[in-house]
């Protein structure tokens, strides 16, 4: 009994009636200030590891996937960009592996990486090309005749672990350095 008279003290004394029961009024909540966005440099490099792996068997053009920033990013001395945050690329073109030993093709672009402020758009293609088969054309075709046409070649392939470097394609242009003409 003891124990729910304390318990209901406790409750009525943190209630707002309570506070205002001892005079005291609570400070109203000062209204958030959104800080301001970082100045972006246009060009900025930006590094990113592929964080699953993209290959041209079953990729097609549109697939978007994720990337992770692997280094981070600052300006003016201050990091904007932390390790760890999340771009996005997309799969432009990609063409698989083909008989008589014809090797898999992969283009990608970077579209942006996400900041708190909101995305920011990257710039940035990277393509890849499978191996190809044309010994094992040959020696299927000596061991199997016709049938070795359909030995096929590699894909082309971004592991994961890969190194994407991507540029920022937003905010000002880079300060240039003044020309300095020596006599």
């Amino acid at each position: 009994m003891l124990r729910a008279v304390l318990i209901a003290g406790l409750l009525a004394a943190g209630s707002p009636a309570g506070a205002q029961d001892t005079g005291m009024q609570a400070l109203p909540a000062a209204p958030a200030i959104p800080e301001q966005p970082p100045r972006w440099i246009r060009g900025t490099d930006v590094e990113l590891m592929v964080t699953r792996e993209v290959n041209s068997r079953s990729a097609k053009a549109g697939d978007r996937f994720r990337l992770r920033v692997n280094a981070p990013v600052s300006v003016d001395g201050v990091e904007v960009i932390p390790v760890g945050a999340i771009a996005w690329g997309e799969v432009i073109s990609a063409r698989g592996t083909g008989a008589a030993g014809g090797k898999g093709q992969l283009s990608l672009r970077l579209l942006h990486v996400d900041t708190r402020w909101g995305p920011v758009g990257l710039n940035g293609t990277k393509g890849a090309e499978g191996d190809s088969n044309t010994g094992g054309v040959i020696l299927g075709v000596l061991g199997f005749g016709l049938l070795g046409l359909l030995n096929k070649g590699g894909n082309a392939t971004f592991k994961a672990g890969d190194i994407i470097h991507g540029y920022l394609t937003e905010g000002e242009m880079p300060a240039v350095a003044p020309l300095v003409v020596v006599n």
